[in-house]
């Protein structure tokens, strides 16, 4: 197969980029925005995958066995953690701070401060959550072990576990099996652990 601009960097590479910490097993393509890879801590059995932009002004933290689609966006500035097992999808997006829209304060990153008025809150994406393509996630939400939030939806407020979310504004829609826990514990023991899986 011929690729044009379609390669993942290499173990060198990777090992070159001062990352706060890299596990084993990662994938991560040469068209990857990075900003502030030393305040970024990736696990083992991760793929990012082309044109994800992982602006880390703040800690961003990607657990194990993760997947991020191409075009996802991640402003980490109060801070962005993903737990093992959870994925994101094409052109998902996560934001850890917002400006006013109200019209009372100016906006955007040329103002000075004092002309701002932001809202900000970390952003957990816990075991087994997974964000649908296009999906946005507004600051200081924590998305429960195992749920999940459909396609081209948007969530402000945390959600609970093993629920699958939609809609603007993201509304329950049923809840999910929970058979992935044991499978996920499989794939973390030590024998399994050790492997390399990331295609």
């Amino acid at each position: 197969m011929t690729n044009f601009r379609g390669d993942y960097l290499t173990r060198d590479v990777l090992s070159s980029m001062p990352f706060k910490s890299m596990g084993h097993d990662v994938m991560i393509h040469e068209r990857v925005t990075l900003v502030g890879i030393e305040n970024v801590s990736i696990g083992s059995h991760v793929r990012i995958d082309p044109d994800v932009i992982l602006l880390a002004t703040g800690p961003l933290t990607i657990g194990c066995y993760v997947h991020i689609a191409p075009a996802a966006f991640i402003a980490a500035n109060s801070g962005f953690e993903m737990k093992n097992f959870s994925n994101i999808a094409h052109g998902a997006r996560i934001y850890t701070i917002n400006d006013d829209y109200s019209g009372a304060h100016l906006m955007g990153p040329t103002v000075p401060p004092e002309f701002l008025r932001i809202s900000d809150g970390p952003v957990l994406m816990n075991e087994h959550s997974n964000l649908g393509a296009g999906a946005i996630v507004l600051p200081g939400v924590t998305l429960a072990e195992g749920s999940v939030l459909g396609a081209l939806s948007m969530i402000g407020k945390s959600t609970d576990p093993w629920i699958i979310y939609g809609g603007v504004p993201a509304k329950p829609i049923k809840e999910r099996r929970r058979d992935a826990i044991k499978m996920g514990e499989e794939l973390m023991t030590p024998e399994r652990f050790s492997q390399n899986y990331t295609r």
